[in-house]
């Protein structure tokens, strides 16, 4: 005898809800999809792909926003951190002990990070710490801690390796370019000093 009344239109309903339910479901997972790769996309557009730090465009954007007018209640400094012989190291051990030492670099500057710091990675052997809210006294401690144990780091058996770091106060003046390029300059100044080094960046005359 065919359903009828009642219990025909209940079983409808919950159909209709287990249907509901379902979709809402699937509607959940396909967003939570979207969302992860909306995720790695922006993580693959604004990272460099060998040592995981930020790349170059995402400094440029990151440090322009520093530099807007009341960004910061305290000034930012930045460290250019240079890993000493890179191309000897590259030339004698290869480019995998290369890469080896760049990971390396990436994973001691970040143990002596604290969480409000960026690191990116310029170019080549170059990297930039941008230190927020951070006095000049204040980013030398940390660009000479740093120097400190990237040397102490076992980052190629058999091989020590170094870096020379410059420090750059943003100074009011300052544009990224100039910003950068000064601090670039300390960065030579700790190399022409014998390497191994951290050097502070000259004063702009006003």
């Amino acid at each position: 005898m065919p359903t009828t009344g009642p219990c025909r239109n209940a079983r409808i309903t919950v159909r209709f809800a287990v249907s509901l339910f379902l979709t809402i479901v699937m509607v959940n997972v396909i967003q939570n999809i979207i969302r992860e790769l909306q995720r790695l996309l922006l993580e693959q557009a604004i990272t460099d792909p060998l040592t995981g730090a930020y790349n170059r465009r995402q400094m440029g954007r990151r440090l322009a926003e520093v530099l807007q007018p009341g960004a910061r209640p305290a000034p930012s400094s930045l460290l250019l951190v240079d890993v000493d012989h890179f191309k000897r190291i590259n030339d004698e051990l290869g480019h995998e002990a290369g890469d080896a030492v760049l990971k390396g670099i990436v994973d001691v500057i970040r143990s002596r990070s604290r969480k409000t710091d960026q690191l990116f990675r310029m170019g080549g052997e170059e990297f930039v710490l941008l230190l927020p809210d951070t006095a000049e006294s204040d980013a030398m401690a940390i660009a000479d801690d740093i120097r400190q144990a990237i040397a102490a780091a076992t980052l190629i058996s058999g091989h020590p390796v170094t870096a020379s770091i410059g420090v750059g106060v943003a100074e009011p003046q300052d544009s990224v370019e100039s910003w950068i390029k000064g601090t670039d300059a300390a960065m030579y100044v700790a190399k022409e000093a014998g390497r191994n080094r951290v050097a502070r960046r000259a004063s702009r005359a006003v």
